[in-house]
C-alpha cells in the first residue's frame, strides 16, 4: 500500500545547489517507507545569499531535519544552535535536526565512511593508509581514518600547503597516529616503501567524475603497485579510472566506489532525525535502487 501525504506528515529535506541529482530523496524516503514512518524527504536548491532565509523558513514551517551538501556545508555552521563533537573537528555539518533551541549539527560523513569500509570487511587499524586529496570531502574522511588507529597515515594533495594546514589541524587529536604530508606524486611510491603491499588508499577528489572519467590524481604504476586495497569516493561512474588502476596492479587486489558511503552516512542522519535503526542487510537492500537513479 502506498504511503499518503497528510497534514500530518512530517517534512525532511535536503539543502544545497544544485540538488537535482541527488538520490538522497529516494533513500530517504524509502527508509521512511521501511520504518512506517509518516515521513516526506525533499530536495530544495538553495542558492548560498539565501542560506539564512531557508534556515529560518524552514524551521518556521516545523521541518524537523534537513541534510545539507555542498555548498553550504561550512556556511551552515555559523547558523546553528548547537554541533556535535565530530563535526566541530571536521569542520563540516551535513546534517541538521529541529531542537527547540534552534538547529543542531552533526557530521554523518566520517560515520558513514566507516560503516561503508566494516560492510566491505576493510579494516583501518594497525593499518598503512594513503589519503589522496585534502579538499572538503577530505576533511571527515581524514578525520575517520585518524580515529581508526592505523600504523602510519599519508596525505597527498597538489597543493601541499592546504594538505598541512589539514593535517596540522586534525593529528593533534590523534597524537599516537604517524601521519604526513607527502609533497608531489613522484614521492609517493619512495614513501611507501618498506613492508609489503598492503596499503590501503582512499581517493576524496572528485576526479573520476564526468567529464574527467579517464583521470586519476596520481598516472604513476608504482604507486598502485603498493596499494592492496582502494576506496574511491566518487560512485558516479560506479567503477573509477582510480578504482580500475588499483585492480590491474596486481591479482587479488580490491577496489571499491562511494555509493556504500552514500548509504550509509544517509540512514545515520534518519537515525539522528527518528532514532530508527537500519540493519545491514536492510541497507543493502536500498543500494539496487539507489545505483539506478545515479544512472
Amino acid at each position: 500500500m502506498e504511503r499518503e501525504i497528510s497534514a500530518h506528515t512530517g517534512m525532511l529535506g535536503l539543502l544545497g545547489h544544485p540538488v537535482g541529482h541527488s538520490v538522497s530523496p529516494y533513500l530517504q524516503n524509502r527508509l521512511a517507507a521501511l520504518h512506517g514512518l509518516d515521513l516526506c524527504y525533499l530536495a530544495w536548491d538553495v542558492e548560498a545569499e539565501k542560506l539564512e532565509d531557508a534556515l529560518r523558513g524552514a524551521r518556521a514551517m516545523g521541518v524537523r531535519g534537513m541534510n545539507v551538501t555542498v555548498p553550504h556545508k561550512q556556511a551552515v555552521r555559523a547558523f546553528l544552535a548547537a554541533e556535535d563533537e565530530s563535526a566541530a573537528r571536521i569542520g563540516a555539518v551535513n546534517t541538521l535536526k529541529n531542537e527547540p533551541d534552534g538547529w543542531h549539527g552533526y557530521n554523518t560523513d566520517m560515520p558513514g565512511f566507516l560503516d561503508a569500509l566494516a560492510d566491505d570487511g576493510v579494516e583501518l587499524k594497525g593499518r598503512r593508509v594513503v589519503v589522496l586529496g585534502a579538499g572538503g570531502a577530505a576533511n571527515a574522511i581524514l578525520c575517520g581514518v585518524l580515529a581508526s588507529a592505523p600504523e602510519q597515515v599519508l596525505l597527498y594533495n597538489r597543493s601541499a600547503d592546504k594538505a598541512e594546514a589539514l593535517l596540522g589541524r586534525l593529528s593533534p587529536f590523534y597524537p599516537g597516529v604517524k601521519a604526513a604530508v607527502v609533497r608531489v606524486a613522484e614521492e609517493l611510491p619512495a614513501a611507501m616503501e618498506g613492508g609489503a603491499d598492503d596499503w590501503i588508499a582512499v581517493q576524496t577528489t572528485s576526479l573520476g567524475m564526468a567529464p574527467h572519467t579517464e583521470t586519476k590524481l596520481i598516472a604513476d604504476n608504482a604507486f598502485y603497485s603498493r596499494i592492496e586495497t582502494g576506496y574511491d569516493i566518487v560512485f558516479n561512474p560506479a567503477d573509477t579510472a582510480f578504482m580500475k588502476a588499483v585492480r590491474a596492479a596486481g591479482a587479488g587486489k580490491m577496489s571499491f566506489n562511494g555509493l556504500k558511503m552514500l548509504l550509509y552516512q544517509g540512514i545515520r542522519s534518519f537515525e539522528i532525525w527518528t532514532g530508527a535503526s537500519t540493519g545491514r542487510d536492510e541497507a543493502r537492500k536500498l543500494l539496487p535502487g539507489m545505483a539506478e537513479r545515479i544512472g
